[in-house]
């Protein structure tokens, strides 16, 4: 690896900094930090001892005048020496608290880049410029060992690696030799320390070289915790029960800062109890988090660390009678009365308190998973005599310490991808495959730490790549049947167990709380509001009265058709005699019988027309909705509000910035535990909800905003439709829902891809309803609206094909129907539109002509739609002419001005007046052009959001390129091509694939082209050629999948010819 150049110092390191893990804990920035194996000459005049000692109670590294060491007098000081840059110097310095810097003159300095190990040398050239620094103990801090400040094995084991890490056992048997201070006071500190396997990286290879150097390193007087707290007055000191580090670690570097200045902010300098807690569900990595918080805080910043089991009462007086237990030598009369099940629990806990309270060294006490609060006050000292800090996880928040905790999330989805990398083996995620499938797993799983944690173990242990594995998980969701993943079940298992604890409290607390969460599961996971609960809950409210009506009107009718019944057996029964005893009453009879039939045809009328009835009175009621949809009264404001603060209390509603999220997991699991009539009845209920709140108009643009707030709601609900039987009212509901959602991403978003699911949803749901005229509507209008995206996507021959599906079905609808006609019109112009895209002028030119006579013969009463309509239909004949050869410039012109007469939507508006810049820049009218663009540009920043990428934005900044290209402003031509590029990158990154630099898209190629030209111009050539051969390579690609044609074959020759002028 080459040296590069920047504003760095050097540090040499000589100690724990040689372990890269260590880093984490100050450096600013992600990027490992580039070092080579290194030796400080003799001549210096220091040597390395263990001799600092630390305020935590432990003996750490330094370097003193060798004049003053007791062995080793002419040894080198071997290391690494680190490249730092300069603005993290400052972290540094806080990270080496009781040391100074000083220089290191450069010709002391000798690189041993022959030592080899798992990281890669830097080979740096330095200068007489540049600085070496060393830390040394400041004086006040420089003593041996003893029995309260021992050497731990711990640290011990960091230096060590480092330098395995950097130059092999060479490198850390040289260490060894060359340390002094070496001593008898030596505790074997690390969690299970009779285990060394279970949490110590290469102990073996440690251990052998204490060993083998034990005169020098006092290997045989290393003792364990116990045995050094029998030997050395029973202070506590090092760690206790602390779960083993997670080599996987991923990310959370913020929350891990964020922790600690929590403490640090509540510190100032007091002798206190602090306490700090981390919340969130269960499997959001709230314990692995303060496992990693541990093990890069231990031994700098506490000098004992206890971890205890703070689920129950119970589990907490088992740790710490275990704890002092452990703490008592093997067979001392200490030992027999720790571990004595007798001993009364209070003063087990009293002796505990006692201990910490009298602690003389900074403590963290971590209590995990504590479902009680009022246990604290117990089991935790109320102060120290040093510093002591409690770390607490809990899925419970407690509001009054709620500014001082931390709440902890999922990952997100690059943390998600990387921890998947760490876990599953570096062959079973190798390649664009596995990457795309790794993206999608993590976001089925909600990016939850733990689910991720069990599916990274199943392919870690069955050797599966991840798109493998992806595909078993869709299996399994669709079957039900979930894959096992052996020991982790338990894990699993514990989650759902937690969770069906918190269900018990919340339902006992709130039952319309538990009530909302099922509602939810049927939603997007964020986005939540406490508007959305009150809307779930007036729609409740109205399904339940409408159910009760609809009770009553079957009630009535029963009663009806029982005196129905009643009357016809008194008339058949009269004219039957009258027929037996009298042949004269023959008439009589006959009339009677007559009479009876015609009650029973009429209550039958009567009956079918009550069911008729009905679906309309429920249809109405639908439309209803949304004129109530606002109206609450104080039963949903209090209700929402209740639930609301429920579900947060326990962490099943994560809220940030007043919006809620909950996990997809828990979704999932609240929709497996209803029934079908629960789950038809919950669903029911948010499609109701959905169609009360969204509000999306494509004319009005004050609708959109609203709208992109409960898209994914809208999206998520309807997505549910069709695992369940509804009726056919609901059916059409959604599928209407559906559609406008398409509609929405498309039109605002660009999100295509999103848009043909939802239309293909909508065209499902159709399917499984029965055929009505209404519904044969609805069909054609998802149909029109999926050739719509297909043309977007390029796709020419799908959008024909199911455009002309559309207007099919229209025709055979009623014609005299005005929303058949406009339907018709809507169909036979968008046909035109795709026949311009293909340059089948005379073609769209006949399609858009008989839009434009069906959209004049519309009714008077839809004046306004019809002008808006009508513009649009002449906006696109402009297009025909223009397209002509030679372009019929002025015709095209006039229809333009007529256009911008009729419509005045601000979309529609700024489409024509980019049309009418183009028509007026190949006029020559650059002046007219410029200000037609300007508007263009104004009127689409006040449809669109800040910052969104929209392509009609693309094409006026692709426009104005052009303009200033033809007027040789070479440097605005570059800004303007370049935004459209950038603009255009982000709309069609769905037609790129990983291996792509850009979308394969011919829209994307044009820009590349005109950016070439400019670069030519302005004698940049190779970035003019970096542009041409970035298009040539779309080309390529297009003629490979979509075939050859007349466009993509001129567009390769002029790209040709472009590259071989560059090249000269």
């Amino acid at each position: 690896m080459s040296d590069d150049s920047g504003a760095y110092d050097y540090i040499f390191g000589f100690g724990s900094i040689m372990d890269t893990s260590t880093h984490a804990t100050w450096q600013a920035s992600s990027a490992p930090m580039s070092g080579a194996v290194a030796t400080i000459s003799k001549r210096f005049g220091y040597q390395r001892q263990w001799n600092f000692r630390s305020s935590t109670g432990f003996t750490a590294l330094g370097v003193s005048k060798a004049e003053a060491s007791r062995d080793c007098d002419s040894c080198e000081i071997n290391g690494v020496l680190f490249r730092v840059p300069v603005s993290e110097m400052e972290n540094f310095d806080k990270r080496e608290v009781g040391y100074e810097r000083i220089v290191v003159p450069l010709d002391m300095i000798t690189f041993h880049h022959e030592m080899t190990g798992i990281h890669q040398q830097t080979q740096f050239a330095l200068s007489k410029a540049d600085r070496i620094w060393i830390y040394v103990p400041l004086s006040s801090h420089v003593m041996c060992a003893d029995e309260n400040h021992p050497l731990l094995q711990s640290y011990v084991d960091t230096v060590l690696r480092g330098c395995l890490e950097w130059g092999g056992e060479a490198m850390a048997e040289t260490f060894i030799l060359t340390t002094g201070g070496w001593g008898a006071y030596f505790l074997n500190d690390t969690p299970s320390s009779r285990r060394p396997w279970l949490y110590r990286k290469e102990y073996k290879t440690i251990d052998e070289l204490l060993q083998k150097h034990s005169e020098k390193t006092h290997y045989g007087d290393r003792r364990h915790p116990e045995e050094f707290a029998a030997s050395f007055n029973q202070r506590m000191k090092g760690t206790w029960s602390i779960p083993p580090r997670n080599p996987n670690f991923t990310g959370r570097d913020a929350e891990l800062t964020r922790l600690h200045s929590r403490f640090l902010a509540q510190d100032l300098g007091r002798k206190a109890v602090i306490k700090v807690e981390v919340i969130g569900m269960g499997g959001v990595g709230k314990s692995q988090l303060v496992t990693e918080f541990v093990y890069r805080h231990f031994p700098v910043d506490y000098g004992l660390v206890v971890w205890v089991n703070a689920e129950t009462s119970d589990t907490l007086v088992a740790d710490y009678r275990q704890l002092l237990a452990d703490l008592a030598s093997d067979n001392s009369d200490a030992k027999m009365q720790a571990v004595d099940i007798n001993k009364r629990s209070e003063d087990v806990v009293s002796e505990v308190k006692s201990r910490l309270f009298r602690c003389s060294l900074p403590w963290l006490l971590v209590m995990d998973n504590l479902e009680d609060h009022g246990l604290l006050d117990t089991f935790v000292p109320h102060g120290a005599v040093t510093r002591g800090h409690v770390l607490i996880t809990t899925r419970h928040v407690d509001e009054d310490s709620a500014s001082k905790n931390l709440e902890l999330s999922c990952f997100n989805a690059d943390e998600s991808v990387e921890f998947l990398r760490r876990s599953v083996g570096a062959h079973n995620i190798e390649g664009p495959e596995n990457d795309g499938a790794a993206k999608e797993l993590s976001d089925r799983l909600g990016n939850l730490p733990l689910a991720l944690g069990m599916a990274a173990a199943y392919m870690r242990r069955c050797d599966v790549q991840v798109f493998e594995y992806l595909e078993r998980f869709l299996i399994s969701e669709k079957s039900g049947h979930l894959i096992l993943h052996g020991k982790l079940n338990d894990y699993a298992l514990s989650v759902a167990s937690s969770l069906c604890l918190s269900l018990e409290e919340v339902e006992k607390l709130s039952p319309v709380a538990c009530e909302v969460l099922k509602l939810l599961s049927f939603l997007g996971p964020d986005q939540i509001s406490k508007s959305l609960i009150r809307h779930l809950l007036n729609a409740k409210k109205n399904l339940d009265h409408e159910r009760l009506q609809r009770k009553i009107i079957a009630e009535s009718k029963r009663v009806s058709l029982q005196k129905s019944c009643c009357m016809f057996l008194v008339l058949v029964s009269g004219g039957a005699a009258a027929l037996l005893t009298k042949r004269k009453s023959l008439k009589i009879g006959i009339t009677a019988l007559t009479t009876s039939i015609a009650i029973v045809a009429t209550f039958a009328t009567f009956q079918n027309s009550v069911n008729t009835n009905s679906i309309s009175d429920v249809t109405k009621s639908t439309s209803l909705r949304k004129i109530s949809a606002n109206t609450f009264c104080s039963y949903e404001y209090e209700q929402a509000d209740v639930a609301w603060n429920v579900l947060k209390s326990f962490s099943l509603l994560t809220v940030k910035d007043g919006k809620g999220s909950v996990h997809r997991l828990l979704q999932k699991a609240m929709r497996s535990c209803q029934n079908e009539m629960e789950s038809i009845n919950n669903l029911t209920i948010c499609l109701d909800t959905m169609s009360a709140m969204w509000s999306f108009t494509t004319q009005d643009t004050d609708t959109w905003k609203d709208s992109l707030l409960i898209l994914e709601h809208v999206k998520s609900a309807v997505s549910h439709c069709l695992d369940y039987p509804l009726d056919a009212i609901h059916t059409m509901q959604a599928g209407h829902l559906s559609n406008s959602a398409a509609i929405y991403s498309a039109m605002t978003l660009n999100a295509f891809s999103d848009a043909k699911s939802s239309l293909d949803l909508s065209l499902k749901l159709y399917e499984n309803t029965t055929t009505t005229p209404q519904l044969e509507k609805a069909r054609a209008d998802a149909l029109h609206e999926l050739g719509r995206i297909f043309r977007y996507q390029g796709k020419y021959i799908e959008s024909k094909s199911s455009l002309l599906e559309a207007l099919n079905i229209l025709r055979l609808l009623n014609q005299k129907d005005t929303n058949v006609q406009q339907g018709i019109a809507d169909t036979l112009h968008e046909l035109g539109l795709l026949e311009l895209k293909q340059h089948n002028l005379q073609e769209a030119e006949s399609r858009l002509l008989e839009s434009l006579q069906l959209r004049r013969k519309s009714s008077a009463g839809f004046a306004n739609d019809v002008n808006s309509e009508c513009a649009a239909t002449l906006h696109q004949l402009a297009s025909v002419h223009v397209a002509r050869k030679p372009p019929l410039l002025d015709k095209a012109k006039a229809l333009l001005l007529e256009a911008l007469g009729l419509c005045s939507q601000i979309g529609q508006r700024a489409a024509t007046l980019k049309q009418l810049a183009r028509v007026t820049l190949r006029q020559g009218y650059l002046d007219h052009a410029e200000s037609f663009l300007e508007q263009a540009l104004e009127l689409y920043g006040e449809l669109y959001a800040d910052g969104t990428k929209h392509m009609n934005i693309a094409a006026v900044k692709f426009q104005q390129g052009a303009l200033a290209l033809q007027r040789e402003r070479f440097d605005d031509a570059w800004c303007h091509f370049s935004e459209c590029l950038r603009i255009r990158r982000h709309v069609y990154a769905y037609a790129r694939s990983p291996k792509d630099e850009n979308p394969i898209h011919l829209e994307v190629s044009c820009v590349l082209h005109e950016l070439g030209c400019v670069g030519f111009a302005q004698g940049r050539f190779s970035q003019s050629h970096e542009m041409f051969s970035a298009e040539r390579e779309i080309l390529k690609r297009l003629e490979e999948v979509a075939g050859s044609s007349d466009r993509i074959h001129k567009a390769r020759l002029t790209n040709l010819t472009w590259l071989r002028k560059v090249r000269k």
